[in-house]
């Protein structure tokens, strides 16, 4: 017999649970100071549970990075380098961007300890450095169409995009204050001036 309804929804959000402590805990505490015991107990589930859902704590760590990475990837992908409206498009864009990072705090530490840890957790990097291809190419046809265009000066597009994901990633590893302050939206006119807009 089958499992009903309510018991998929329950498994579903056990699941849920573990996966969020754990992207708490492995972004607190690293992969080696992080153990499936300590997991377990913050999520309230019991040990072996966890192994009900994910085979090792590898295969934990990897679903705690990539997972959220895969809704996060479809936020940060969605714009458009060819908008009617290109400078509206930028700042419209620049202003969901922020507003994504401003809520990434435990997520992103994570992201940063893979990056340095990048020879131990290869698979887990190699997705991550893929997305952030993905999004620096998509940002370079978006700069590139806004010089064409006049609106933008004349400089290297992919160095323009790497700043820019590098400011991201920078104020929300610097910053401390909740997604909610209206501090956050005070940085678009900077992140802006990064694309080198021409005077109007």
């Amino acid at each position: 017999m089958g499992l009903s309804d309510e018991q998929l929804l329950n498994m579903k959000l056990k699941r849920n649970s573990i996966l969020e402590t754990a992207i708490i805990l492995f972004s607190e505490k690293g992969y080696e100071g992080t153990t499936v015991q300590n997991i377990a107990k913050a999520a309230g589930v019991s040990f072996g549970s966890v192994f009900t859902y994910f085979d090792n704590k590898e295969h934990l760590f990897h679903s705690a990075v990539i997972e959220p990475l895969h809704t996060y990837s479809q936020q940060l992908l969605n714009f458009n380098p060819d908008a009617e409206d290109f400078m509206n498009e930028l700042k419209n864009m620049i202003i969901h961007h922020i507003d994504v990072f401003s809520g990434l705090s435990n997520y992103l530490n994570l992201v940063v300890f893979v990056i340095a840890q990048n020879k131990h957790h290869k698979s887990t990097f190699e997705e991550l450095d893929d997305f952030h291809a993905k999004l620096k190419d998509k940002l370079i046809v978006l700069v590139k169409k806004g010089q064409t265009l006049g609106l933008l000066k004349i400089q290297d597009p992919a160095y323009t995009a790497i700043s820019y994901t590098s400011l991201l990633m920078g104020l929300r590893l610097n910053l401390i204050d909740d997604p909610q302050s209206t501090l956050w939206e005070d940085f678009v006119p900077f992140a802006i001036q990064l694309f080198g807009p021409e005077r109007q």
